[in-house]
């Protein structure tokens, strides 16, 4: 009998697969703010080929996630295995003479979301990730609108990793945040069992398509980071904090493209 599935556990059906092939679909509602390092702690977690912007420019991102599946159904279907959060910070510089993004930590509280980032190339890793759930009535829950603060953070073995506080004054019209404009360069990295050369070691970068966001939101922002001795994200200080945002977004990964790595 043969084996199915597009990834493990593979079974006769396919049906115990933990992830189906793209299209992979994403709408959530985001918290993020900007920040700046020293320039050397981001250059030192850039990839062979990636230049620093130089000034230490960077966001942390949290994302509060519905997705969805073309292949799979059930994604979609079962909040258990469609919805989930995530936390990650980006650092900005330019690849092949084009503005670019790379995320060297990442965390998020779901199997799917955690084989569906390895995939790409994402250095995803467990995490617990809270935010501000934005309420339209009642005194439970805050607005969206000025005077109001939305805060993100996560947590992995129980250490507080980052906090974000972004407390609303405006809106920006036809403005996207730097977390959202620029495309991301991924490392995709498999280690071979047999021998010290990576079985799998390139680039990705996705495709994508169907981008939508919502009404952005603005305001001032506060970023800690935590120390742990699992993580390395304290290193990013931060220097100074810039704006932060809180909006919708929407978009499909419909598959993407893979390149050498450059020589260092």
């Amino acid at each position: 009998m043969t084996l199915t599935g597009w990834t493990l556990p593979q079974s006769a059906t396919g049906k115990a697969a933990i992830l189906p092939p793209p299209p992979w679909h994403y709408s959530g509602d985001i918290i993020a703010a900007d920040f700046t390092a020293e320039p050397d702690r981001v250059a030192e977690l850039l990839p062979p080929g990636m230049e620093p912007a130089g000034d230490g420019s960077g966001s942390f991102v949290f994302a509060d996630w519905c997705s969805a599946a073309d292949a799979d159904s059930r994604i979609a279907a079962d909040p258990s295995s469609g919805q989930y959060k995530e936390a990650y910070c980006i650092l900005y510089g330019t690849y092949d003479g084009k503005k670019s993004g790379r995320i060297p930590y990442i965390w998020v509280d779901s199997d799917l979301s955690l084989v569906r980032g390895l995939v790409q190339g994402f250095p995803k890793k467990l995490g617990t990730i809270a935010m501000t759930r934005p309420v339209e009535i009642g005194k439970g829950g805050v607005r969206k609108g000025a005077g109001s603060t939305f805060r993100g953070h996560v947590s992995s073995h129980g250490r507080r990793l980052v906090t974000v506080d972004v407390t609303l004054k405006e809106v920006l019209d036809k403005f996207y945040p730097p977390s959202v404009a620029r495309p991301l360069l991924h490392t995709r990295l498999f280690p071979a069992i047999d021998n010290d050369a990576p079985a799998v070691h390139e680039y990705q970068r996705g495709t994508i398509t169907d981008f939508e966001i919502g009404t952005v939101h603005s305001g001032t922002a506060t970023v800690e980071f935590g120390s742990s001795e699992f993580e390395e994200i304290d290193a990013l200080g931060p220097v100074t904090v810039g704006r932060g945002y809180v909006h919708t977004l929407a978009f499909t990964v419909s598959g993407g493209s893979v390149e050498p790595i450059p020589e260092a």
